[in-house]
């Protein structure tokens, strides 16, 4: 890439006009093939294109590609497998006669209003690094409270007046892939962005959606919402079953469909409506739920979410409505509040849904909102739960029976669930295998299988077959027993070195494994196994012991927290590594050993 020129005009009615010139030199025929394809996409809906020239540079030769050839306009809706219609069209180009050496220039520009936002603009840019030259130049009149943030990748912007105007002005020569601090969470990686936005507060933002939520969960008298409320206020007056059954009513009943047309990236569709349709997105399930738990007497808000990751870096950024993209509802019931998402799959119990990690939500209120924290307390009992049963009664020295559980909780159950289910029972089979054997290969199954309990939420896949014992030297290693990692926390020199590191959260997970000896364990011993300790953000136990010829063993590892120190770092790399070298081993007297 050349050169990436961005200019900007803001106008005080909320049309936003971005326009580009880009130049990108062919060096290879890969890179041919992807240049000579020229995409841009829109929605008509809130904006219109302008394509200014598209150029082959060849030499000191200027080819005007628009003269002999034109863009095809597509309506693809490349989303649709993943439940999405917005309506974006596509302008298509394939530059025929392009040769690799040549460099290809295409200037374009997008206007921009999106009238949910009313007067209101914001924008955002995330700069490519090893550009050649890249230049921003944004403009605005002075009565416009237009801020402006540069994250530390970037080299700082200069602003100025002149007459009725605001300019602001950068460029960057060369720049640069910018150091960013490994396994950081991410509001340490936005090192490339610069964002431009005239709201005064997240609060604004949520005093302009909050009539928009209101008016569409509305019900007329006699509707079908209504109907549906009532029947659920007739079978139970207690809140929490009301809410249970209006939030399976929206995810049983309404199946997801994102709809951007006509105005429906930020305006919900009416609760009777999605009803009526049988289908919405998230903002038209949630539409719905909020008004049957109104009607039902339940407190309710919508909440705006990020659902993508980047959760986290909202605080960092200016308040902007783009940076949101996922709402669900925040219901509150003598006191407790829960959250419920009206897009998921599942869920039946209030009390197992956990807060959901998306770190930062916005409540849609008529004032006074503010940013509220999102992350779930560490899980009070295992996510999954894997039991492995071997009974070596009848001896140690040929295959054992063994049964084996593996017990999945929340999410990942739903999750899991949905997978199996949609295969056919031949490669269900095969996948169950490959699971098992993943984690135990010296086990032969005879068979595998797996059921979901909805009451419950959790899905358990089951192994039965044989095990054959590699015993060495008299000792038997007992898998998945260790506890450590061959883990690096190790970062380069840079901003943000002493971030913390991000963990998987939340995370709980337990292993047990029972083994029934011969001759009740005569001859057999166990090394010492205790060990209870909190590393890296992740409480590390292994407790058992050999009892009456059976031996128990268990291993737990739960995360207390999201991420971790850096300063932790290096201690816990090093403990960790230790660790794993630390295997467990069931031993037979009278036998030499080499371990």
């Amino acid at each position: 890439m050349l050169l990436r020129d961005n200019q900007a005009w803001f106008d005080p009615d909320g049309v936003t006009t971005l326009y580009w010139d880009d130049a990108t030199k062919v060096l290879t025929p890969d890179g041919l093939m992807k240049t000579a394809n020229i995409s841009l996409s829109w929605n008509p809906d809130t904006d219109s294109l302008a394509i200014h020239r598209v150029h082959i540079i060849r030499a000191d030769q200027v080819i005007d590609v628009l003269k002999t050839q034109h863009f095809t306009v597509l309506h693809r809706e490349t989303n649709l497998e993943r439940a999405a219609i917005d309506g974006r069209l596509t302008a298509s180009l394939q530059i025929t006669g392009l040769q690799v050496g040549d460099i290809v220039e295409i200037a374009a520009s997008r206007r921009h209003r999106d009238p949910a936002l009313g007067k209101h603009v914001e924008a955002v840019w995330n700069f490519h690094p090893t550009t050649i030259d890249t230049r921003l130049y944004a403009q605005w009149a002075k009565t416009m409270p237009i801020q402006w943030r540069a994250m530390s990748g970037l080299p700082m912007p200069g602003q100025t007046s002149t007459g009725t105007n605001v300019t602001l002005s950068m460029t960057a020569p060369n720049l640069r892939e910018p150091v960013l601090p490994k396994d950081a969470p991410p509001r340490f990686r936005q090192a490339n962005a610069l964002q431009l936005s005239d709201w005064k507060d997240w609060a604004e933002i949520a005093t302009l959606m909050a009539p928009l939520y209101a008016k569409s969960a509305m019900l007329a008298p006699g509707s079908g919402v209504s109907a549906q409320a009532a029947k659920i206020a007739s079978t139970t007056s207690d809140p929490v079953k009301r809410a249970e059954a209006a939030l399976a009513l929206v995810q049983d009943q309404v199946r997801y469909l994102f709809v951007g047309l006509n105005d429906g990236g930020y305006v919900p569709a009416a609760a009777e409506d999605t009803w009526q349709r049988r289908y919405g997105d998230c903002k038209g399930k949630t539409v719905l739920l909020l008004a049957l738990l109104r009607a039902l007497g339940i407190e309710a808000q919508p909440v705006f979410v990020n659902a993508t990751g980047f959760g986290d870096a909202i605080p960092r950024y200016l308040p902007a409505a783009g940076v949101f993209n996922h709402v669900l509802v925040r219901a509150t019931i003598a006191g407790r509040v829960y959250w419920l998402d009206g897009t998921r799959m599942g869920d039946r119990h209030l009390a197992d849904i956990q807060t959901p990690a998306f770190r930062w939500g916005l409540p849609i209120q008529s004032a006074g909102a503010a940013l509220v924290p999102m992350m779930p307390d560490p899980p009070m009992r295992p996510l999954g739960v894997t039991t492995l049963k071997l009974d070596a009664s009848a001896g140690v020295d040929k295959p054992v029976p063994v049964h084996a559980e593996f017990v999945v909780r929340g999410d990942g159950a739903i999750g899991m669930h949905r997978q199996l289910d949609a295969l056919t029972p031949d490669a269900r089979d095969r996948t169950l295998r490959a699971v098992w054997r993943k984690s135990y290969d010296y086990i032969t199954p005879t068979t595998v299988a797996a059921r979901f309990d909805p009451a419950t939420g959790m899905e358990t896949l089951t192994l039965d077959g044989a095990a054959t014992l590699d015993w060495q030297d008299g000792a038997l290693e007992l898998a998945n027993m260790q506890l450590g990692a061959s883990v690096d926390f190790t970062r380069e020199p840079g901003p943000d070195a002493d971030a913390p590191f991000m963990l998987a959260f939340p995370y709980y997970e337990e292993t047990r494994e029972t083994i029934v000896l011969p001759d009740k364990g005569r001859g057999f011993a166990l090394d010492p196994l205790t060990f209870d300790r909190t590393i890296a953000g992740l409480a590390t136990h292994r407790k058992g012991g050999l009892v009456d010829g059976i031996v128990n063993l268990a291993v737990s590892r739960k995360g207390v927290a999201p991420e971790f120190p850096a300063k932790d770092a290096p201690a816990a790399q090093q403990q960790l590594r230790l660790l794993s070298h630390q295997h467990v081993y069931l031993r037979r007297a009278n036998v030499k050993t080499s371990s």
